[in-house]
């Protein structure tokens, strides 16, 4: 009998252990019914970011909302591949789930992700809409510039980050975060985010996104892409919206099917700028 119980035991602990090792790092919220929808967060974001979107669509969708690991509280991991870690998670999520195809929707790094989970995966998912997000971020101000030629910058900017003690984190949380929304409410919002993330997985994170790019990659992409972009919190640098859509067009030029669309007054965080628009876009693509 004791042996009976010693082995029940032994197997209820590989079963948990199991369970655990095969849960993810990000966190998921789960609602509605219907095709399954991904939603990614950017860049030390939560994923309330998508509270309205997500309520727009929970009637006719399953919506899976994640927060990635390090990101306004979610607890950090270490790793020095935190893109591509997470991006195998997913994958892999997708998978043991056995979710048909699921719509991917993210927003700025988040986007990036949707199109680097479609580069690796590109059987796997379906439509695809990329909220501010770019194949290659490093190339925004010199489209000629490459992983190699931007590394000393990088460099710089992920010292320059590890070294700052926590009033000047905060102080730069609040900076970058008054530039990526027009509402008082939103922008405040977006700092606390900022304030509560991992500054390590933060600084690794954005340095990886300089040398992260899918520009050629992309090419392999076989599901339907909307990009939507948003440039009005750049005009009082001389940027345009046609500069910024000239410049979204030419980072897809290798996958001359996506859908460019450029917002006419949203800053960074589009969903909460110009929402009535965003969904007009994404409802009209996903009929297709």
């Amino acid at each position: 009998m004791k042996t009976k119980v010693t082995s029940l035991l032994l197997l209820l602990v590989c079963l948990v252990w199991s369970a655990q090792a095969k849960a993810p790092s990000f966190n998921v919220v789960k609602t509605g019914k219907g095709p399954a929808m991904i939603f990614i967060p950017g860049l030390n974001s939560a994923g309330e970011v998508w509270d309205e979107t997500v309520k727009h669509y929970q009637k006719n969708y399953t919506c899976y909302v994640l927060t990635l690991p390090g990101f306004a509280g979610q607890p950090a991991v270490k790793t020095e591949h935190f893109l591509n870690s997470v991006r195998d998670e997913i994958i892999a999520y997708v998978q043991e789930n056995k979710l048909k195809k699921p719509v991917l929707v993210g927003h700025s790094l988040g986007g990036y992700l949707t199109l680097a989970l479609n580069v690796k995966a590109p059987e796997l998912f379906g439509k695809t809409v990329v909220v501010d997000g770019l194949p290659y971020i490093g190339a925004v101000q010199n489209p000629a510039a490459t992983a190699e030629s931007i590394k000393p910058m990088a460099d710089q900017i992920r010292n320059s980050m590890k070294q700052m003690n926590p009033d000047a984190q905060k102080q730069q949380e609040a900076s970058f975060g008054v530039t990526m929304a027009n509402d008082s409410a939103h922008i405040k919002k977006i700092i606390e985010w900022g304030r509560k993330s991992d500054y390590n997985t933060t600084s690794q994170a954005m340095y990886e996104m300089y040398f992260s790019d899918l520009r050629q990659d992309i090419a392999a992409i076989k599901a339907p892409v909307l990009v939507l972009g948003a440039w009005y919190g750049y005009k009082d640098f001389g940027i345009t919206k046609d500069i910024t859509t000239n410049m979204y067009k030419a980072q897809f030029a290798k996958l001359p099917t996506a859908e460019v669309k450029v917002a006419d007054t949203a800053r960074h965080f589009i969903m909460y700028d110009e929402p009535a628009w965003m969904l007009a876009q994404m409802d009209a693509f996903l009929k297709k």
